[in-house]
């Protein structure tokens, strides 16, 4: 049992002792000095019952008195402060010191499908994709850690006008003016190229395709691929395959899984029954040629457009595919959960395809979530841009941090774990609705709530630990209090299952970022005050630094983050 946990099950007893219905809740004290978990409730429920704040909370903390802590008491005009006994930090410690999983409270599994990545063929990686990468890969691993069956999908733009457009510039690229483009196509060597040079061709395509001959070209080159022409099956083919490599390249470094590298391409056969099923439901319909679905939904503005399904030129949308896509997840993957991971500019349209997927029965008892999340910005408050405008490349992104990590840390293993973890605890460490200033120089400094600095502080234990082993010591089995900075650093320890918890249940790793750090820092001041290797007990010294070392790795893996044992 978790520490909250004890504090909740002695306040549903007092609850019930004092007649009270309501479910107890607890949060971490604002004043230590009261005590360690606080309730808040009691002028709430006092006025729901008529009695008065303090003397409720009086009862309420009389009743709630057991073992586990040293003192229940009432602050203020009826705040329930409990104070956890040593012994009980020193029990819940050694236990979270033998647990591999540290304690965390697992959750009945869930088959859930998480969708994040989001790149596009022929479109190189760049500023944006760099949170739903790191913020979608940590949920990943969080979702996993508490016991769900957890399914990645990196959902490929890899269908729809733009690869016509793409096929165009591929066209224009191999010296086509006028008549069929396709004999120009099969001619255009593709083998070479790399997605930046593909973007070049899209580019032109797309820039071409202003002109309203130009476009209809461009649609008619969609309408042949998706109907399977071989030739641009093939030229299709090769891009897309071009574009996964880099895209799996750049998901490595990053350390982001995918079991699935399906794409939009992969719904297209679902579209046309899907659509024949929502008209002869009565569900879509027709408006100026188009077919439309109502939507509505508390994640939805009043005034919410229909989901345009079909075009009146008779091409399907995104918002076709991801609903098509979202019917065979659940359909064929067995998926109970879906989450998106995109940035908020798209809440728009995820919430109305997941209205659409509600009004035709598709997700029935299915749990639709839409993780958002905020932009990168440069000094000037604006999303953070190259030079010439452009969004900033990712894999520029990458380098920058790198090379930076480079000058401080002189082992390469080393830095480029500090460099990759210097761009992710960034991301992390604040609460992702909330956008971030990018400043190289403040990510990869070994001080202040930075990654580095969690690196640092991982790698600090461990060499404590060797050298203890180097001396014949070895840690204890079991955790004693015998300081209080010592027990500052094993209740933050403790906090780490509700940590866990919380971040599943609100789908963010920001909780387990900010863990790692509270972490950290007490067990700064901590070694500052207290001895380990030359103290009174060496072993159970040993015993804290290791129980921290866990939870600081725990925490640093589910980040996607690299632990350093040297630096």
């Amino acid at each position: 049992m978790s520490i909250k946990s004890a504090a909740l099950a002695a306040l549903a007893s007092a609850y019930k002792l004092n007649g009270l219905g309501a479910v107890p809740s607890v949060i971490r004290s604002t004043k230590p000095e009261f005590g360690d978990l606080q309730c808040n409730e009691m002028m709430r429920l006092a006025k729901a019952t008529g009695k008065n704040t303090h003397d409720l909370a009086a009862s309420v903390a009389a009743a709630a008195r057991n073992d586990v802590f040293d003192e229940v008491s009432v602050a203020g005009p009826g705040f329930v402060n409990f104070r956890l006994s040593n012994e009980t930090i020193a029990a819940e410690a050694s236990a979270m010191l033998g647990d591999p999983a540290l304690g965390a409270e697992k959750q009945r599994p869930i088959r859930t499908v998480i969708d994040f990545g989001g790149p596009n063929v022929a479109k190189a990686l760049h500023v944006g994709h760099l949170r739903s990468f790191v913020i979608g890969e940590s949920l990943r691993r969080i979702l996993s850690e508490i016991g769900h069956d957890v399914i990645s999908d990196i959902h490929l733009g890899d269908w729809g006008l733009q690869m016509g457009k793409l096929l165009y510039g591929a066209a224009i690229a191999s010296g086509w003016q006028h008549g069929d483009p396709v004999p120009f196509i099969k001619d255009f060597s593709f083998d070479e190229m790399s997605v930046e040079e593909l973007g070049i061709l899209y580019k032109s395509g797309n820039a071409a395709s202003e002109d309203e001959t130009a476009l209809a070209v461009a649609r008619l080159l969609t309408n042949m691929l998706q109907d399977g022409h071989p030739i641009l099956t093939a030229a299709w083919k090769r891009m897309r395959e071009i574009s996964l490599e880099a895209v799996s390249a750049t998901a490595e470094q990053l350390g982001a899984h995918f079991d699935l590298l399906l794409g939009e391409s992969d719904a297209h056969s679902e579209i046309a029954p899907m659509l024949d099923d929502l008209v002869s439901r009565g569900l879509a319909r027709e408006s100026d040629g188009a077919l439309v679905i109502e939507v509505s939904g508390e994640e939805l503005p009043d005034n919410a457009p229909p989901l345009l399904l079909r075009k009146s030129d008779g091409a399907a949308l995104y918002g076709t595919t991801d609903l098509a896509t979202l019917r065979r997840r659940v359909r064929d993957i067995g998926a109970q959960q879906i989450i998106y991971c995109t940035d908020d500019r798209q809440a728009l349209h995820v919430g109305s395809v997941f209205s659409a997927a509600r009004v035709a029965g598709y997700a029935n008892g299915i749990e639709l979530r839409h993780v958002t999340f905020g932009t990168v910005r440069g000094w000037n408050g604006k999303p953070f841009k190259t030079r010439d405008g452009s969004a900033a490349a990712l894999g520029e992104m990458i380098e920058l941090a790198l090379a930076k990590a480079a000058e401080k840390v002189k082992d390469k293993d080393s830095a480029t774990a500090v460099g990759l973890g210097a761009l992710k605890f960034t991301d992390l460490s604040i609460p992702r609705k909330t956008g971030y200033v990018f400043d190289i120089d403040r990510m990869t400094s070994f001080e202040g709530r930075t990654g580095p600095y969690l690196q640092y502080a991982y790698a600090r234990i461990c060499s404590i630990l060797n050298k203890a082993a180097l001396a014949g010591i070895v840690p204890g089995v079991t955790i004693s209090v015998s300081h209080p900075s010592e027990r500052a650093v094993l209740v933050e320890c403790l906090w780490y299952p509700h940590s866990l918890s919380e971040a599943a249940r609100r789908l963010e790793p920001f909780e387990i970022a900010e863990r790692a750090y509270q972490v950290a820092d007490t067990f700064s001041r901590f070694y500052t005050d207290c001895e380990v290797l030359t103290g009174e007990d060496p072993p159970a010294r040993l015993a804290t630094c290791k129980l921290v070392a866990q939870v600081i790795g725990k925490c640093l893996e589910l980040l996607g983050m690299e632990t350093v044992r040297r630096m």
